[in-house]
């Protein structure tokens, strides 16, 4: 997945649209995996993005 040009609101997003796919159970097993490694990916990049944020701001309040 390329997350160069990604932003946090786009993958909280595509989240919400992967966990509603998954949540209606028309996912075919065959293409489970494939949405859950998404999902992963895209909750490692928003954990990230957030992680940065709150040093950015730790920074700021302290500077």
């Amino acid at each position: 997945m390329d997350t160069e040009k990604l932003t946090y609101e786009d993958a909280m997003k595509r989240l919400e649209t992967l966990a509603a796919e998954m949540e209606s159970g028309n996912v075919p097993i065959d293409r489970l995996a494939e949405k859950l490694k998404e999902a992963q990916q895209l909750l490692a990049f928003c954990k990230d993005k957030l992680t940065k944020a709150d040093e950015e701001v730790k920074k700021l309040l302290n500077g």
